[in-house]
């Protein structure tokens, strides 16, 4: 992890609670708000004064790319909706030089995510009916990784 510079780091640590509120609605409902992406937005605009011009230019590029993709996968049916409006809001909070180590995150925990919906929804299902997730055989909650791998990263980027 690059020494710590908290102008690059102040807009990710706003969104901890963002990211457990995008964890339990997607866990417990199969969706993301779109509230919580226009938050996700207004808290970047929030710490982007304390950016410089070419920081700032970048995390918008990184962010407009992950959007492209993420429609590509949403109009193929592999991604939900508030997953592809939530991804790229959390790519313009992430700082760019930690952004290969955020993908290498975020795909350990969709791979965790995964196992663990499997387990949960074989051994779980009878206790906890009211879960959406848990319902659904086929579909995952995204935002759990989302959250999960944000959260982590907020944890790496004090280390």
């Amino acid at each position: 992890m690059p020494q710590l510079d908290w102008q690059n780091w102040i807009s990710l640590w706003l969104f901890a609670p963002l990211f457990v509120a995008t964890a339990w609605t997607d866990f417990t409902q199969l969706r993301i708000p779109n509230l919580y992406c226009l938050i996700g937005l207004g808290l970047c605009l929030v710490a982007a004064p304390f950016l410089d011009w070419n920081t700032l230019l970048i995390r918008l590029l990184i962010g407009a790319a992950c959007f492209v993709v993420c429609l590509g996968l949403f109009a193929l049916n592999w991604l939900g909706g508030g997953d592809a409006k939530m991804l790229p809001v959390v790519f313009l909070a992430m700082p760019p030089s930690a952004v290969p180590l955020y993908m290498i995150v975020f795909s350990a925990a969709m791979a965790l995510g995964l196992i663990g919906m499997s387990l949960f929804r074989r051994y779980a299902k009878r206790l906890s009916p009211k879960f959406e997730s848990t319902a659904q055989s086929r579909e995952f909650p995204m935002g759990v990784a989302i959250g999960a791998s944000g959260l982590v990263m907020i944890t790496l980027s004090v280390f």
